[in-house]
């Protein structure tokens, strides 16, 4: 009986023990169990915002644009942009070859290593290609009149004209002129997706261009 009781007092020690140790090994698994993830992202450390204009030269003419970015740490910026080509002729009788087009987008774009007086900046821009509706010379009328798309009876010359969905990555080299202001010259490439599309929304052009804001801005503690 003694031997009995002797032992169930051991395994009840030993049970204490066990439990005791193995909530501990749980509070210090729990302390160290976060959430592992493929891309860990970076804590906010500055910020700016500016505004960008740039000229297009390429297929189709000239397109000049302007555009508004926010900087993030100084590597990555978001924001928009609209790219138009230039005016044609405004004498009715004499149209240029090439239709006029805007593509308005949103932006991104990374710069590893901004700080440097000369440095790459990879831009992306997503957006709407638009080009304008054929024009119908009438003899009585020439180049007055214009061919909408049966589904859209807007007068806006874009309204009706083709539309595509554009994607134009690029390549910048970089120049800090000073604090608040870039110039940048590069390459892009225009890619055009859809059933509207034309051979002349999709185009390589180089540019050239200025930004002007306040890019890096940190504050201080």
């Amino acid at each position: 009986m003694k031997h009995s009781i002797r032992l169930l007092f051991l395994l009840l020690i030993g049970l204490q023990s066990f439990g005791q140790e193995t909530v501990f090994k749980i509070r210090k698994d729990s302390s160290n169990s976060a959430m592992k993830t493929l891309f860990k992202p970076h804590k906010l450390t500055s910020f700016g915002v500016s505004l960008q204009s740039q000229m297009l030269f390429g297929k189709g003419g000239p397109e000049r644009s302007m555009g508004f970015q926010v900087h993030l740490n100084n590597k990555l910026s978001l924001g928009i942009a609209s790219f138009n080509s230039n005016p044609r002729n405004d004498d009715p009788n004499r149209y240029a070859d090439e239709p006029r087009r805007r593509f308005n987008a949103l932006t991104m774009e990374v710069t590893p290593m901004a700080n440097k007086v000369f440095h790459l900046s990879f831009p992306l821009a997503i957006g709407r290609i638009q080009e304008e509706a054929p024009l119908i010379n009438y003899p009585a009328y020439p180049g007055t009149a214009y061919q909408p798309l049966p589904y859209r009876q807007s007068h806006d010359r874009f309204s009706n004209g083709p539309r595509a969905l554009g994607v134009q990555p690029g390549i910048n080299l970089e120049v800090n002129l000073f604090k608040y202001v870039k110039v940048f010259g590069g390459a892009n490439y225009r890619f055009a997706f859809g059933e509207e599309k034309t051979d002349g929304m999709a185009k390589a052009a180089g540019t050239i261009g200025v930004k002007v804001g306040v890019f890096d801005y940190r504050k201080k503690r």
